[in-house]
């Protein structure tokens, strides 16, 4: 308690939170308040999540000179050639890889590693989480890297800490990850480092009077260039969502009663919907419920989007998440983690910055569990080929930018404040919009270059803002890219109604990476799309936009009209829509291996939480 308190003083807070003396949970305090601890386990994520400053003990000492100057080495990044370059780290050749990998096993040989609330608390605490590393007095921790002012304490960003030894992890592993690094990152691990899938573009076609990316991406504010995660346009990058490595820390730590895990889960990734684990909850009653069957439907009460076709096996950087796809017949030989892994879709963000807080976004809008998957709500549209622009008298090519295009375009601004679209991006954009001309996308597409111009007071505008600027930037890129644009109507609106919609094609980094191992049939290409503006900070905004085909719930392919149509998910697309006043519709993505498959009409059992035992013949 006397190291809380200095630290407390050296950043000059006088108020505490400590979960043992702030939450009853002793015996005797059941009596006097006996919901205390139950509601405390659910909000452990406004705790440390709104937290000012959080620390985290360690008792593991630093009694070795040479340990403090490789500890300030590794986190200042000066371990590495080139710490910018992500997709090729190399380590210095006089770096002591063994003498790193024991330091770091070390300091994380402390307990605090190895318990399931307290990674609760590093996760939610995010960048305002303080490790305080004890040291020898007598040693020097002036260095590269600044430990703080407190006496035998190195102050430690546990920000700095995850980034650098996952990447040190990374910068060690030529081939197949092995000892020490898998125990390393079973304890602490970087996932927009871990979860990166990066898919290389031809851009040979790019339109070469184009300010060049560095010209360009130079014009935007401070924000942009601090944050960037996407500063190589020759790159996509591809995430999934966080949860399967949340999933895979919290099933790693030790906890007293097993049923915390599931209220850990939602703290964790912030999850609206909870499940009751107090007690006389049939959820923690032993032997009644799966803990696994507990995990995965709060995971899709919360609208978790999963691949429900087949796909090529992705290869991640540092993980071995290799698993069969799901199916009704193998269904039984498959833990949470392992269908997780296979089930577990890839997003690409729109945006330059923030990639993986965006992608934590895409999430189905309203979700319900139903015999048939899961239900939810959004707008179907269906892709306007250029046939049909022909046939309709619109020019085919009106999605493209031509040299002529290019001839007027003014240099870019040195500084544009926070504004997501600088001067050339919106010159593109208004070439785009002139060829298309006056409608209810055009109009849409001019409203947001406003508000990104004069954006309102805080609090005081829409959060699709930001998601609707981010998707226009990554129209842009595409237009200078020569990547492929489709304008789309609503599949409900007659044949010749105007397009409201324009989406990015998905290109074959998609393919790769999300479903080649299935071929839709020939029909006109669909998105499904919907958005939720949340309500509060515990009920985070919401954002869908899928490539899908329409099919009924026996896996027969239908391109009519029907109320619940099914769906299968064939990937991400990034894209805009203008579709004010329409009512959203009600769909269905089956889930793989769950619900009955094509041609199957046996009876899926409503209990699904239930342990089920293997009959005879399964």
């Amino acid at each position: 308690m006397d190291r809380v308190v200095r630290y407390a003083q050296s950043v000059k807070i006088t108020r505490l939170w400590v979960d043992i003396e702030c939450i009853y949970q002793r015996p005797e305090d059941k009596r006097t308040s006996p919901k205390d601890q139950e509601l405390g386990v659910q909000v452990m994520d406004m705790v440390y999540g709104d937290s000012t400053h959080s620390v985290g003990i360690l008792t593991v000492e630093i009694q070795d000179q040479r340990e403090i100057d490789m500890l300030s080495n590794l986190l200042s990044k000066s371990l590495f050639v080139d710490a910018e370059d992500e997709e090729n780290l190399k380590l210095r050749p006089e770096v002591d890889v063994t003498a790193v990998q024991m330091l770091i096993l070390h300091i994380l040989s402390d307990p605090r590693w190895s318990r399931g609330w307290i990674f609760q608390e590093d996760h939610l605490a995010s960048q305002k989480m303080v490790l305080l590393i004890p040291y020898n007095l007598r040693l020097d921790k002036s260095g590269q890297y600044k430990f703080g002012k407190i006496p035998g304490e190195l102050q430690v960003r546990l920000k700095d800490f995850r980034q650098t030894v996952t990447m040190f992890c990374r910068a060690c592993t030529t081939g197949e990850v092995r000892w020490p690094s898998t125990e390393i990152l079973a304890k602490v691990t970087q996932y927009n480092i871990c979860n990166k899938i990066i898919h290389n573009l031809d851009l040979t076609a790019t339109i070469q009077c184009v300010p060049r990316h560095c010209d360009v991406e130079s014009s935007f504010g401070s924000e942009a260039s601090k944050s960037s995660t996407q500063s190589d346009y020759t790159k996509i990058y591809a995430y999934p969502t966080t949860t399967a490595s949340v999933l895979d820390d919290i099933s790693s730590r030790w906890l007293e009663s097993e049923s915390d895990r599931i209220a850990i889960l939602a703290n964790a990734l912030k999850f609206k919907k909870r499940l009751n684990t107090g007690e006389g909850s049939p959820l923690v009653e032993s032997g009644t419920y799966s803990l696994s069957a507990a995990l995965l439907t709060v995971i899709l009460m919360n609208g978790e989007i999963f691949k429900n076709i087949p796909g090529v096996p992705v290869k991640w950087p540092l993980l071995d998440r290799s698993s069969e796809f799901p199916t009704e017949a193998n269904i039984l030989s498959h833990t949470l983690p392992s269908y997780l892994n296979a089930c577990q879709s890839l997003f690409t963000a729109p945006g330059r910055i923030r990639h993986q807080t965006f992608i934590d976004r895409c999430r189905f809008v309203s979700p319900i569990i139903t015999r048939r998957g899961i239900e939810t709500k959004g707008y179907l549209f269906d892709l306007i080929s250029d046939k049909q622009l022909d046939d309709e008298g619109n020019r085919s090519d009106l999605l493209l930018l031509t040299e002529l295009d290019t001839v007027n375009w003014s240099p870019p601004e040195r500084k544009t404040g926070r504004r997501k679209l600088d001067d050339v991006a919106c010159q593109v954009l208004e070439i785009l919009m002139d060829k298309l001309g006056d409608g209810k996308l055009v109009r849409h597409m001019r409203r947001h270059i406003q508000l990104d111009q004069h954006p309102p007071r805080p609090g005081e505008g829409y959060l699709s803002t930001s998601y609707v600027l981010d998707n226009m930037y990554a129209i842009y890129r595409a237009l200078v890219n020569k990547e492929e644009l489709r304008l789309a109507r609503l599949a409900s609106a007659p044949p010749d109604s105007e397009p409201v919609a324009l989406f990015i094609s998905p290109g074959p980094y998609v393919g790769t990476s999300q479903s080649t191992g299935y071929l839709p049939h020939d029909e006109p290409i669909k998105v499904f799309a919907s958005f939720d503006n949340g309500r509060n900070d515990y009920d985070k905004e919401r954002l869908v936009s899928l490539k899908v085909e329409v099919c009924d719930d026996i896996g027969v392919t239908r391109a009519r009209d029907q109320r619940n149509r099914c769906l299968r998910n064939l990937g991400w697309v990034n894209g805009i829509w203008a579709v004010h006043g329409e009512e959203m519709e009600t769909f269905v993505f089956p889930l793989p291996g769950i619900t009955k498959e094509g041609g199957d009409e046996r009876e899926v059992k409503s209990n699904a939480g239930k342990k089920r035992k293997r009959r005879h013949g399964d």
